[in-house]
């Protein structure tokens, strides 16, 4: 008992000493930003674009803040001496990077959020034609909750397996690796309307291409990276009275894709993306699919038209020298060899990558 006594007088002693962590930073004196985009001007200069989040007689409302700088630093100065309380970006879900900056080694303007221990690296990140300003201005002018629309456009997206799930923290990983490039999602302004557009392709952390939406989802199959749903509309016929019949829709519903270096010479490098799906027929006016014959008829038309789509994909993303399938990655890993006697930049565009999509349709509704 004494000593329980002396151990509890000691604490008592000791404990008015010992310091506290106030590092503390209140939210209520901070005006809190959710959706940003980064423009590049003519003359290097970046211009910054916030959307601030406001409440009038208890509605919340939208506020634009812009700042120009030689770096996204010195812009947040700037939007910080033009507002009311600090400027707090700490809760921004979303960021939106110009053409023209993008086209640039967009790690040298991300770098300030993986040096700020308070960036939410959780952040989305998207690509956008044009400038993102136009983006976000013109949301404003609907008064909608900016953020929430944009995340709410990319993360449906994501689950059609439309674009590929991307944030600030991924997006370092791919961006220091030597043998992947990335893509990211494209939004673009078409009729004062904000759409989803497809996807930019990277090389070297600079936007060097664009995929369509039909294209990245094919390519997101291709990569084992299909998400709940996956849908298709293919032309398997051009001489039907109604232009309808000529088409069929499909989901997938299940995909397994393998990679295979088929040639490591480092003079003849040659890649197979062999890829099986499992569909289901969601609309076909033709019908008749009880019939064996028409079955595998469609199955061989819809396998060829896939892989004819996937030759053209895979020839834009050569052109974009985007190595989205991580083949130079294979070849560091299991063909280190060839790695070392190759100049990745200039062979990846000429290697020859060779497609083939075998589909089997399971399902076809609740009609036969």
């Amino acid at each position: 008992m004494k000593k329980q006594w002396i151990i509890i007088s000691i604490l008592l002693i000791v404990l008015p000493f010992l310091t506290g962590c106030w590092d503390q930073r209140l939210l209520k004196n901070g005006r809190l930003v959710f959706s940003s985009s980064f423009d590049l001007l003519d003359d290097e200069t970046i211009r910054a674009t916030a959307i601030i989040r406001d409440f009038k007689n208890g509605t919340p409302m939208n506020t634009i803040v812009q700042g120009e700088g030689k770096t996204i630093r010195e812009t947040r100065m700037v939007m910080d001496r033009k507002i009311s309380g600090s400027f707090e970006p700490s809760k921004n879900r979303i960021f939106l990077l110009g053409e023209e900056l993008a086209k640039k080694d967009i790690y040298k303007f991300l770098d300030i959020f993986y040096r700020d221990p308070n960036s939410s690296i959780s952040a989305k990140l998207a690509v956008v034609e044009g400038n993102g300003e136009e983006i976000l201005s013109k949301l404003s002018e609907k008064n909608v909750l900016i953020s929430e629309f944009m995340i709410e456009l990319l993360t449906s997206a994501e689950s059609a397996t439309g674009v590929p799930k991307q944030n600030l923290q991924t997006v370092c990983t791919l961006m220091f690796d030597e043998g992947k490039d990335f893509a990211l999602p494209l939004l673009k302004l078409k009729d004062g309307e904000v759409i989803l557009d497809g996807t930019g392709i990277f090389h070297k952390n600079s936007l060097s291409g664009v995929l369509t939406f039909k294209e990245s989802s094919l390519f997101l199959i291709m990569n084992n990276q299909k998400a709940k749903l996956a849908r298709f509309v293919s032309k398997i016929e051009n001489d039907k009275r109604l232009n309808v019949d000529n088409y069929i829709t499909y989901n997938v519903t299940e995909s397994k894709s393998k990679l295979k270096i088929i040639s490591d010479a480092p003079d003849n490098i040659q890649v197979g993306i062999n890829v099986d799906m499992e569909v289901s027929i969601v609309e076909f006016p033709q019908d008749k699919l009880t019939d064996k014959k028409k079955l595998k008829k469609l199955n061989d038309e819809i396998s060829k038209k896939l892989t004819e789509d996937a030759e053209e994909m895979i020839e834009k993303i050569q052109l974009a020298n985007s190595d989205l399938f991580g083949i130079g990655r294979e070849l560091m890993a299991f063909h280190p060899k060839t790695w070392e006697k190759v100049n990745w930049d200039k062979a990846y565009p000429e290697i020859t990558i060779v497609p083939t999509i075998k589909v089997d349709i399971i399902g076809h509704g609740i009609i036969n």
